[in-house]
């Protein structure tokens, strides 16, 4: 299982400084389990194996947690067109931008 930490506003993924709500989407041979909603961007810290954006953004503290961060290829994207970029490996990594 793997769960990703999303930014979101109006349920699109957005920049964290942006962002109305936070959600942990649990991932789970290869379909949505669950999601969660959390208010905070810490609160996504030390709890999510990857943290999705559409830009760059300060992301020390995650790395520092073990947390990969990724950026989505387009800034539109909704947490369904997340997972399936995630899963098809369609995401990108800060180290390849």
């Amino acid at each position: 299982m793997f769960i990703l930490g999303i930014p979101l506003k109006n349920d699109v993924c957005t920049p964290s400084s942006e962002a109305e709500k936070f959600a942990k989407v649990f991932v789970n041979e290869g379909k949505i389990e669950k999601i969660e909603y959390v208010q905070n961007r810490d609160d996504l810290l030390g709890s999510v194996h990857f943290f999705v954006t559409p830009k760059e953004e300060y992301v020390f503290d995650f790395l520092e947690m073990g947390a990969e961060p990724l950026m989505t290829p387009r800034s539109d994207m909704n947490i369904a067109e997340i997972v399936e970029a995630f899963l098809f490996r369609e995401l990108y990594s800060y180290g390849s931008i």
